[in-house]
């Protein structure tokens, strides 16, 4: 299971590198790459109660077609909170080495 893991993150990093290839605005660059990656790469619980993870994405595709609902809202709040956070990480480390790269 760990090499799943391990492969899937390492696909999802090349993904967004070569896709940050593709876009020459920096500030879209640091803007976008991180709701790829926050879509792709959030993982949570199967099921409510359960021990097993998937990505978010997958559970929600499954949800609404064939398994039994259990309620969207407890996958779009994690969903929500990834891209949040990776956003604020990428406009922190974007306005960084803005001011960086000006004093230097």
């Amino acid at each position: 299971m760990i090499f799943f893991w391990f492969f899937y993150y390492l696909g999802l990093i090349l993904t967004c590198y070569s896709l940050s290839k593709f876009i020459d605005n920096k500030f879209i660059r640091f803007f976008f790459i991180p709701i790829i990656l926050g879509i792709f790469g959030a993982l949570w619980f199967i099921e409510p109660g359960g021990n097993e993870i998937a990505p978010i994405i997958s559970i929600l595709f499954l949800e609404s077609s064939i398994l039994e609902s259990n309620g969207l809202s407890r996958l779009i709040r994690p969903l929500i909170s990834f891209i949040f956070l990776l956003e604020l990480i990428s406009l922190i480390y974007y306005f960084y080495t803005k001011k960086m790269f000006k004093n230097g």
